[in-house]
């Protein structure tokens, strides 16, 4: 007798992939900016600074949650071309800033008009993506040469709160990332490592902006209750990233080494402000880092699909 063809499997949605999906939801994870950006605009005004310089934070959460939305139907895992044209499209807009007029010698920005636009905070998940997508098909080359490309970059600007961040980032991926030799893993985290050190080590002139890079200062200053609202607020921001990460290591997915270098990266964002005059993410004034936390939600957001 004949066996019934055999039909395609239907993925088994467990409870705990329904409870990522909430953690990744643009309804939950997707307003979590806003409450940073709401106390730190309350804080930057106690201090004189007035409401409307947050209010390109507000503009760029909202764009930030139409790029989740859209980017988020995709699959990182599976579609690598799109992976590598955004991992593209981020090296030219990070190089791009070296033809705007600078700050001290510092280029570190995109400039519309009278907005500056932190690049690197904005465009560094698409790099990591791109890293972790050559590392998953075991493309080495390809792979450290966006490491390569992207820390020259940093050196050149500089930016050495970018890439030190970058390369915690990247360090995660090589040595999460089991689908290449180690001989190149090393190359990877050597190459990245070395970046960060000769950028740190570059004369960087430019000062602190209260409301920008001491934000949790000001925070402070203002007393106990708002220091920890800050605090708060900031921790809320690692709720996706960590879980999504902590998720898909369980899952085993191959997407697992890309959501912990979002992770790590966004983690050493925040703990590169205690070093020198780096820009605290989301709860500072600034674009740059609310488009770049977007970006690893609609990375993670994908993996969905994965």
């Amino acid at each position: 007798m004949a066996s019934n063809p055999r039909l395609p499997e239907q993925p088994i949605v467990s409870n705990e992939h329904f409870r990522m999906n909430i953690s990744l939801r643009l309804s939950t994870a997707g307003v979590l900016p806003f409450l940073a950006i709401l106390v730190g605009g309350r804080v930057a005004s106690a201090h004189g600074v007035a409401p409307k310089v947050f209010a390109i934070n507000a503009v760029a959460a909202a764009l930030g949650l139409m790029l989740a939305a859209w980017w988020g139907h995709r699959s990182s895992r599976v579609q690598v071309r799109p992976s590598w044209v955004a991992g593209a499209v981020a090296l030219l807009l990070l190089a791009a800033t070296l033809l705007f007029p600078g700050l001290e010698g510092v280029k570190r920005w995109l400039v519309v008009g009278p907005l500056r636009l932190n690049a690197s905070t904005a465009v560094t998940p698409w790099l990591l993506l791109s890293v972790g997508v050559f590392l998953a098909r075991a493309r080495p080359v390809l792979a450290l040469s966006v490491a390569t490309v992207t820390q020259v970059l940093h050196f050149a600007q500089p930016d050495a709160g970018q890439a030190i961040a970058f390369s915690a980032g990247t360090i995660a991926l090589f040595v999460a990332t089991h689908s290449v030799a180690i001989g190149w893993r090393l190359a990877g985290i050597m190459v990245t490592c070395l970046g960060a050190i000769l950028t740190w080590l570059r004369p960087d002139p430019l000062g602190a902006v209260p409301h920008v890079e001491r934000i949790l200062h000001l925070a402070s200053a203002q007393g106990l209750p708002w220091l920890l609202a800050a605090l708060l607020a900031v921790g809320c921001l690692f709720v996706p990233l960590v879980h999504g990460s902590v998720w898909l290591h369980r899952a085993r997915s191959e997407s697992a080494p890309v959501a912990t270098a979002l992770a790590v990266y966004l983690v050493a964002t925040f703990a590169v402000t205690e070093l020198g005059n780096f820009p605290v993410p989301v709860l500072g004034a600034g674009a740059g880092p609310v488009l770049g936390w977007y970006s690893a939600l609609a990375i993670l957001r994908s993996t969905e699909a994965a």
